[in-house]
């Protein structure tokens, strides 16, 4: 349903005022065409106050004064006149402003009539595209129901095309299951066939192989125990071997001690200034062994007994140096510093 066109008095006395400039008569219709729709009620009431605007109103005669008595002796013949000439001049443009008046109201009523007219034909006209309208709606409604009707016959028909096309899937790919379930056992058969006599030539090969590997086993095992026991002599002999030259080298010490010893009394005895001890050389082979040896390997503890203080000395400047490993070393370079005090 349309939405009816909102006009206003300025949209309708222009329009009015337009069709009159062009010599058109002005009516409801007329103004309705020009602008295009809206109530016709509106536009009616509009248009009567357009045209009641365009009559002029007649004003009411001015009631005349008497006189003065000083002066009627004076002007009273020509005042007279004049006054004569007035009252039928003023009656004369009363009349005609009467006959447009009437001219005017007499328009107006066949306007108004001509309105009625329009409005009768315009309510009539409303009534049949009413009637048309339902009418309309009507067959609308009986379409739209047939086409409810028509849409749910397809959507059954549809479903039961789709059942139909489904079973016929489901039996096509039973029978494709079917047939391929039949084509991979058969495959599988002359696989497991082959399997099995390849599995058995396999078997045979690795029989022969684990003897084979069973005998190359039995004499590495035997040489590997030879080995380890050739080790176990070796490091037997490298321990004695340390030992003894750990005993020697404490033997020359305690015999350089000795000597020190000696030559102090004899310095003392004649009174001789003895020369500046040379200083001590760092042990590099012993410094290897405290820096990189676990403190309770055999060759630590030998290192550790016999280096002397710039060795010691040399290996606590080892950041990297164990903290256990760096208490040894320290509590040793003490005993080794106050034994030669």
């Amino acid at each position: 349903m349309g939405i009816e066109r909102v006009v206003t008095d300025d949209m309708i006395f222009e329009v009015a005022d337009r069709l009159a400039a062009n010599g058109e008569k002005v009516t409801n219709r007329a103004i309705w065409s020009a602008i295009g729709g809206g109530s016709m009620t509106t536009i009616s009431q509009a248009l009567r106050r357009w045209k009641e605007s365009q009559v002029l109103q007649v004003a009411q005669p001015v009631e005349r004064a008497p006189l003065p008595t000083a002066i009627i002796d004076v002007l009273h013949g020509a005042a007279a006149q004049l006054w004569d000439a007035a009252l039928a001049e003023t009656k004369s443009e009363l009349d005609q402003l009467a006959q447009a008046t009437n001219a005017r109201v007499a328009e107006a009523q066949a306007e108004r009539d001509d309105t009625l007219a329009e409005l009768q034909t315009t309510a009539e006209e409303l009534e049949q595209v009413k009637a048309e309208r339902d009418s309309a709606l009507t067959d609308a409604d009986d379409k739209a129901q047939q086409l409810a009707t028509g849409a749910t016959e397809i959507a059954r028909l549809q479903t039961e095309l789709n059942a139909q096309t489904l079973a016929t899937a489901k039996a096509t790919h039973r029978a494709e299951t079917a047939e391929a379930a039949k084509a991979e056992l058969q495959a599988r058969v002359e696989q497991l066939t082959s399997l099995l006599t390849g599995e058995q030539a396999a078997r045979h090969q690795a029989e022969t192989d684990a003897n084979a590997l069973r005998a190359v086993v039995s004499k590495q095992t035997a040489e590997l125990e030879a080995s380890e026991r050739r080790i176990a002599d070796i490091e037997a002999s490298a321990a004695a071997h340390a030992q003894a030259a750990a005993n020697e080298i404490t033997a020359i010490r305690a015999d350089r001690q000795e000597m020190r010893e000696m030559l102090k009394i004899v310095v003392d005895k004649i009174g001789l200034v003895p020369a500046p001890a040379e200083p001590e050389a760092v042990d590099k082979e012993a410094l290897e062994w405290l820096s990189h040896t676990s403190r309770e390997d055999v060759n630590f503890k030998h290192h550790l007994e016999t280096a002397n203080a710039a060795t010691l000395r040399a290996a606590l400047k080892d950041e990297g140096l164990a903290k256990t490993k760096r208490t040894k070393i320290e509590a040793m370079l003490r005993k080794r510093e106050q034994g030669q005090k």
